[in-house]
């Protein structure tokens, strides 16, 4: 794709433009803040910390907290926030990003997966109260998780980050932890800046521009940033490792082989036996993995009755039975597959205070954040034997009439990719409004005691115009034929005489007039709304001699509510290659109360500089019919024999509240990338369809969360090291699971066809041809997890004086044990045992230099092919996907007319994710990088 100077240069002239704006204010703004006197004594005020309800003076609490400064992001080369949590090794699993978002239920989202326990298993909260998810379910259509891409990142002051259960002070979904944004306030100023990159060899071009300003005159302030992001789309063709979906030639890197179960009751002395006998080498060289195209492909196929499959080798207008070929042609989807979605950004905050007297102040905030999106994915896949035909229930044909069926007999079974109408587009606008108001203040009769409360509006509306939609009805009406209008377009009219009519040709090129004619959008919509009352206060109860026992109180009450809003061709099922479904409307209610106590032990004795303990609890109560309303507790305790050495302990009871989503979704299907080989009719199956349902049955997870840790961080001189060892381990029961997340589509084919009762009715044959149609596959509450293992953390500040300052440190996360129902799955798919992330930084007056590296562990995969004797033996396809290694750098220079200059390239080595022969990008999606080296150059000013 070409580069256009214009586009490279539009963030600095928005920037330029901004700062043009604010001018005004931002003069106001520097003569407010001049009115404060450098001489005034500074009184430490109390503060809230992520993981307590207590206001104190100090950021170090009982619970892990993980602080990362907008600041920090930046200097470590990320362009969005979502890079840098997911960038943290304790986010482990599959996240959604926007690469390969063009499969997704919400594409273009950013989401994080903290601990591996799931996307909607970490709860989001904006300056402390919860945070508004994303409206469309992600993955298949049930998991409500929260939009990164919502937060104005312009007023980020920084984010905190609880890496323990969180339910006894936030409630539901503060499973695996807490991600709390704090939103600048207080500000004074003006800030503009501005931002432009791109990939080297292809075109992805971001710009970006911000600008905050802020000032306090008397009793008021006021804080508002505004923020605007364009980014072009890159599609899978552009990036040389994902352009092709057929890994073949590159499986290899991954270590394929065969893994073999049984093989002594299938009469073989040993493994190597057992292969040559079966004619095995490995998994890719024989063709059962790495090869990811359809088998909708272009020309299609179709199954004749009484003669098979056939197809024809190339396009053709001129289809006969003697050149006919029995083989379908695959198709590399990825030709017009996007891999970054075009995205375009606007952003508002504004953060207000106001002081009637020095026990009561008001506050509001209010902010608006839109995203729109166009995401590419591939062309429509075509299968006769699963969609309508003029009407729903009637099943699809290409007439025995059809000119271009040269059997003459109806055929009701084939399948094409129709790439006359080149890719769908999933256009999305995702707007998510914010306002809350709220008192806060000092209980004048309580000494050191403050309140707080503040009703909350949050709302997140998404809008997709599904471009490129193809109804059943339309295909069917073009496969029996068109009439041609006086302008050349096509039309359907019964009435026209077959001989006259133009014919859909199933094998062959067919005129734009005929892809105009087939496509259409289809609008859907979803929003999900909260709105919540809530009230806390803390304060000192009476004095211990190791300080004073505080107390904190506090409720709340939530409105959810939820809906899903399909258009008639979803609920009639009436879609060309899936996106079934009715519209679902749910709602609950939640009121909740919770105490908290913060009690200091000892201090200041020898061998115990404090021991201080954390109690707390919340019992919250749900409308939905079931739910069992109980309090969940939290016991921690923090030690520190010395000043430079502390030693931390939790246990806490969480739970997660099922999504709204996963108790009212109508019947979803989505369709999977996953291959497989039926061993009914031993034919490959690729894209498999899938159907789930929601199921008002479920009930929360349970969650027992242990964590114990110790902080060292000497003085004298080792002062400016710092290490940190955390032990974690949840225990989980009741997990919301799919029978896929414990066995493989290949499992099922297998255990269905065997008769496990455990898969009976889960896979669903067309009666006449036995292929497989579906997989019934809807969620229940059966699973126990376990996950246990360590953060590990080193780092050390030198600081000298002419030399400037050097910052070096390295994070890690160690996975003992990941399981399901007793399966270990550490190492596995999606869980790697080692993940960790390394960075040095120096710093010298004007000059800034900093190298941050990722790195993402390798993982194994198996994948059940069947049996090769039926003799009790099991043959496994096994690979290995091998750590990755991304590398950011960037030079930053603050001496140029006070505008600070910053350059960097993420990925700087344009280090290629490692080869998953099963994943069309080539790499895992969402675990690993696809994404080619990327240069960026950002310009602030602070007025």
């Amino acid at each position: 794709m070409s580069k256009s100077r214009s586009q490279r240069l539009t963030a600095f002239a928005l920037s330029a433009g901004a700062s043009s704006v604010l001018f005004a204010v931002s003069a106001y703004a520097q003569d407010a803040a001049s009115t404060k006197k450098d001489d005034e004594p500074q009184k430490l005020e109390k503060f809230e910390v992520t993981g307590s309800r207590i206001k104190r003076v100090d950021a170090e609490s009982v619970s892990p907290v993980q602080a990362i400064t907008f600041q920090d992001m930046q200097v470590q080369g990320f362009t969005t926030v979502g890079e840098a949590i997911r960038a943290m090794p304790f986010n482990s699993g599959q996240a959604l990003t926007p690469t390969d978002s063009g499969t997704s239920f919400t594409p273009g989202v950013s989401t994080v997966n903290l601990r591996s326990l799931g996307n909607n298993s970490t709860l989001v909260l904006i300056n402390g109260r919860r945070a508004v998810p994303y409206a469309v379910p992600g993955f298949n259509g049930f998991q409500t998780m929260f939009d990164l891409n919502s937060i104005p990142e312009a007023a980020i002051e920084r984010v905190e980050i609880l890496k323990d259960g969180g339910s006894a002070l936030y409630g539901s979904d503060a499973v695996a932890g807490v991600v709390n944004f704090i939103l600048r306030k207080d500000y004074q100023g003006l800030n503009v800046s501005t931002e432009i990159g791109n990939y080297f060899n292809t075109d992805g071009l971001m710009r970006k521009a911000s600008a905050m300003v802020g000032a306090v005159s008397g009793k008021m302030s006021v804080s508002t940033s505004i923020s605007y992001e364009k980014r072009n789309a890159v599609f899978s063709r552009d990036v040389p490792s994902a352009a092709n979906v057929d890994k073949t030639s590159v499986g290899q890197q991954a270590n394929p082989k065969y893994i073999i179960e049984g093989y002594q009751a299938a009469g073989f002395s040993s493994v190597d036996a057992y292969l040559k006998d079966a004619g095995l080498t490995d998994p890719v060289s024989d063709g059962y993995i790495g090869d990811n195209r359809s088998s909708r492909g272009y020309p299609g196929y179709v199954r004749v009755p009484g003669v098979g499959l056939r197809s024809f080798a190339t396009p053709t207008d001129n289809p006969t039975t003697a050149a006919a070929t029995r083989s379908p042609n695959y198709y590399n989807y990825n030709e017009s597959n996007g891999l970054f979605p075009e995205m375009e950004k606007y952003a508002m905050y504004t953060r207000a205070d106001f002081e009637f007297t020095p026990d009561l102040s008001a506050f509001a905030e209010l902010s608006f954040n839109r995203t729109h999106s166009l995401v590419y994915s591939a062309a429509t896949p075509a299968d006769i034997e699963t969609s309508w035909g003029l009407s729903p229930g009637v099943g699809m044909i290409i007439p025995a009439y059809n000119k271009y069926n040269p059997w003459g007999v109806d055929i009701s079974n084939g399948r094409r990719r129709m790439v006359e109408n080149g890719a769908r587009i999933s256009d999305v606008t995702s707007d998510t409004p914010r306002v809350l108001a709220g008192l806060k203040g000092n209980i004048s009769a309580l000494e050191g005691w403050t309140w707080e409360s503040a009703v909350v509006y949050s709302k997140n509306d998404v809008n997709n115009l599904n471009r490129g939609t193809i109804p059943d009805y339309r295909m069917q009406q073009a496969l029996m034929g068109l009439t041609r209008n006086g302008d050349g377009s096509l039309a359907w009219n019964p009435a026209t005489p077959q001989n006259d009519r133009v014919y859909f040709n199933w094998f062959g090129w067919n005129e734009k007039a005929m892809a105009d004619f087939l496509e259409v959008e289809n609008p859907t919509s979803a929003f999900i709304k909260y709105t919540s009352y809530d009230f806390q206060t803390s304060g000192p109860i009476f004095q211990l001699p190791a300080g004073p026992l505080q107390l904190g109180l506090g409720g709340e009450h939530r409105n959810e509510s939820f809906g899903k809003i399909q258009s008639d061709l979803n609920a009639t099922g009436n879609i060309l290659g899936g996106s079934e479904g009715t519209s679902s409307f749910g709602d609950r209610r939640v009121t909740s109360i919770f105490a908290e106590l913060d009690v200091p032990i000892l201090k200041g004795m020898r061998f115990v500089n404090s021991l201080e303990a954390q109690l707390a609890a919340r019992y919250e109560s749900y409308s939905d019919p079931g739910f069992a309303k109980r309090a969940r507790p939290k016991i921690g305790v923090k030690y520190s024999p010395f000043t430079w050495l502390a030693f931390r302990a939790s246990y806490a009871k969480s739970f997660k509240a099922p999504d709204l989503a996963y108790l009212f979704t109508s019947s979803q299907t989505t369709f999977s990338s996953y291959q497989a080989t039926d061993p009914v009719t031993g034919s490959k199956i690729d894209q498999v369809q899938t159907v789930v349902a929601g199921n008002r049955n479920l009930h929360p997870e349970l969650t027992d969360t242990w964590y114990g840790g110790v902080v060292f961080a000497p003085e004298g001189k080792l002062k400016g090291l710092e290490l940190t060892l955390d032990y974690f381990h949840f225990q989980q029961k009741d997990l919301l699971v799919q029978l896929s997340d414990l066995y493989s589509y290949s499992e099922f084919f297998t255990g269905a066809a065997t008769g496990n009762p455990l898969f009976a009715g889960k896979v669903v044959r067309d009666p006449a041809t036995n292929e497989v149609l579906y997989i019934r596959d809807d969620y229940v509450n059966v699973a126990r997890g376990e996950y246990r293992g360590a953060d590990l953390g080193a780092s050390y500040l030198w600081k000298t004086n002419n030399l400037g300052n050097l910052y070096v440190a390295a994070n890690a996360t160690w996975i003992n044990e990941t399981s399901v129902d007793g399966s270990n799955l550490v190492g596995s798919y999606l869980n790697a045992r080692w993940n960790g992330t390394a960075q040095i930084n120096w710093r010298k007056g004007d000059w800034a230099v900093n190298l941050f590296e990722v790195y993402r562990g390798k993982r194994q995969r198996s994948l059940l092919l069947g049996s090769w004797y039926d003799m009790g033996d099991s043959v496994y396809a096994h690979y290995t996907v091998k750590p990755q290694y991304t590398t950011n750098v960037s030079v930053t220079y603050r001496g140029f007319r006070g505008i600070e200059v910053t350059v960097g390239v993420n990925n700087v080595f344009d280090a290629k994710g490692p080869v998953d022969p099963m994943d069309g990008t080539g790499t895992t999606a969402g675990i690993n990088t696809v994404e080619p080296a990327f240069w960026h150059v950002r310009l602030e000013k602070q007025f």
